[in-house]
């Protein structure tokens, strides 16, 4: 899975691609060179991650800093996508893909040996039992990655360096969620010196006796660890430092178990002004800027004096853009009005006008190139008319003559909460606000930056959102839309509760056969489609571009798109060839 967690950003953001731009490789090529260890690649991040610890982290800007395109950057994971043809089956921190009974109930994997922390400490199965007790315990803030265990009953260590885990129900992506990023793996040694939980079997975290005043106490320092901030992982990457607001900086570990990447370091600069990013990367002060506006692509990046200096590319990204409305507010309880409220959004002319033609109208999680995806959907009208319609069957209605819409003396006056750095944001919501104000809803914008939105999003304390979700090759809806993934600061923002949609994503997850599960998929669909919590809005066609020294640059599926292990500069070209003074 890729993104697993499907953490969100902000609605700006933009990801990877399943081919290389055309003209990506020609430039590649012309450049030319051997492959050669060494200089520094400076890579634009819109926001900071919220925390590097991968069993706390909800946002993809996290995710590409600790993970990178394959799962080993900082840390790592027991399996990958095999890039030979994109099954999630190639062997990482596991020995190799995992024995699965019959039954499809237990799942066993051989711990690979000779891996070492960054600190030098050996990786063991301690760690991954450690981890998963971690992430299943009731006091940790893990709540939006326990999804993908709930009918987890049990994991032992067998053999001294095999993990068993055993579920009591079977689901068809259970060896995926494992072996990817729902399931973190950090260091036992790091997190638990003191060794709160080691005489705590899994099954005790997951019962009362993972309300202890041990467990409480780790769960605690748990989540205040300076190793939040400082990660301790097994990748071929180290943490070198981080100045929040400022950049991230990753030094490569020639400790390495496996393969070394070629880049010394990697620095995640942050800037999230789009036009100060674009002047940056011209200067030369950044690298690769994998996020450009379209309006940059279209219009501001051309010219020899750019393109000799540049690539530019266009990738598709697994991800789509939404806006949520919180089902829980009386605006948003009645299906009508969030019909209603999608059909006065001109998403056509969204894709045309703010994003350049750089992206498709889609009605649903599955991105739309996905067997699992709908097709017999159809797409909402714009339609201001038939929305005042719905709005008036809903009992909104203008009866005083104010001018706003009221029900039940309430008057149709929300928030809208956005990121204070998405440019996406700032064109889509003047856009929304007139086109609301002509129906009689008054719209008020709230602005927060990008984390302490999502707090409020996760504890729901919000009218309506837009923001940007990352999907992984093969989706899972159920952590983001099942019920019981909105208590707990769970994925499921909009509240959406509908009992035969849980039934479908639950029977989903049990069916290991493609074509009846995309049976239940598409009835699903189907439903959320009546429901509309959300407004789908579009899926993008982004545009990046990077300096040419840099050679083997191929866009690959999952997020972020780019592997930067396998990025290199000849010799010759390097720009850090001796490291420039901090």
């Amino acid at each position: 899975m890729k993104r697993c967690v499907f953490a969100l950003v902000f609605a700006s953001m933009l990801l990877a691609c399943t081919r290389p731009d055309q003209r990506s490789n020609e430039t590649s090529q012309q450049a030319g060179g051997a492959a050669a260890p060494g200089d520094w690649i400076i890579v634009r991040y819109e926001v900071d991650p919220e925390t590097l610890n991968p069993l706390l982290f909800t946002t993809a800007a996290a995710g590409r800093a600790l993970y990178g395109v394959n799962y080993s950057q900082i840390f790592e994971t027991l399996l990958q996508y095999d890039p030979a043809d994109w099954s999630f089956t190639k062997p990482v921190l596991a020995e190799s893909y995992p024995e699965i009974s019959p039954d499809h109930l237990t799942y066993t994997f051989t711990i690979r040996e000779r891996v070492q922390w960054h600190d030098g400490r050996p990786f063991s199965a301690d760690d991954v039992l450690f981890s998963i007790k971690v992430l299943m315990s009731p006091l940790a803030d893990t709540a939006r990655l326990r999804g993908y265990f709930l009918n987890l009953v049990d994991v032992q260590i067998v053999e001294s360096r095999k993990v068993r885990f055993t579920f009591s129900k079977p689901n068809f992506l259970n060896a995926n969620n494992l072996g990817g990023e729902a399931l973190g793996i950090i260091p036992k040694h790091v997190f638990d010196p003191a060794g709160l939980l080691d005489n705590l079997t899994y099954k005790d975290m997951i019962g009362p006796k993972g309300q202890s005043a041990a467990v409480k106490k780790f769960a605690e320092e748990f989540h205040k660890h300076p190793a939040n901030r400082v990660p301790i992982g097994t990748g071929p990457y180290r943490f070198e430092r981080w100045e929040s607001g400022k950049e991230l900086t990753l030094v490569r570990n020639d400790a390495y178990w496996g393969r070394k990447a070629y880049l010394q370091k990697i620095v995640f600069r942050v800037i999230q002004d789009y036009p100060a990013a674009l002047t940056a990367l011209k200067a030369g002060d950044v690298d690769f800027n994998p996020r450009m506006t379209p309006i940059q692509y279209a219009q501001q990046t051309s010219g020899q004096q750019f393109e000799s200096q540049f690539v530019k590319a266009t990738h598709s990204p697994p991800q789509y853009a939404f806006i949520v409305w919180n089902a829980d507010r009386p605006f948003f309880k009645d299906k009508r009005v969030r019909q209603a409220m999608t059909m006065l959004i001109d998403r056509r002319q969204i894709i045309q006008t703010l994003r350049f033609g750089l992206g498709k109208l889609t009605e649903s999680h599955f991105n739309p190139s996905s067997p699992d995806y709908n097709k017999n959907l159809k797409p909402y009208p714009y339609d201001p008319a038939r929305a005042a319609q719905l709005l008036d069957e809903a009992g909104w209605k203008d009866a005083n003559g104010d001018g706003i819409r009221e029900k039940d003396g309430v008057p149709f006056r929300f928030t809208f909460l956005g990121s204070a750095g998405s440019t996406f944001t700032d064109q889509l919501l003047p856009i929304l606000k007139e086109e609301l104000r002509k129906v009689g809803i008054e719209m008020l914008e709230r602005r927060l930056e990008f984390t302490v939105m999502i707090k409020n999003l996760r504890d729901r304390q919000f009218d309506a959102s837009t923001l940007m979700l990352v999907s992984p090759l093969v989706a899972d809806p159920y952590e983001t839309w099942h019920s019981s993934s909105i208590a707990n600061r769970g994925s499921n923002y909009a509240g959406f509760r509908n009992a035969e949609a849980d039934r479908l994503l639950e029977e989903a997850r049990m069916e290991f056969d493609a074509d009846k599960r995309r049976q239940l998929y598409w009835r699903w669909q189907e439903i959320v489609h009546e429901e509309q919590p959300y407004t789908f809005l579009y899926v993008p066609e982004d545009p990046a571009a990077y300096h040419k020294r840099f050679q083997n640059v191929v866009w690959q599926p999952p997020d972020p798109g780019y592997d930067l292990n396998q990025w290199f500069v000849p010799q010759s070209l390097q720009k850090y060839a001796l490291a420039p003074a901090n």
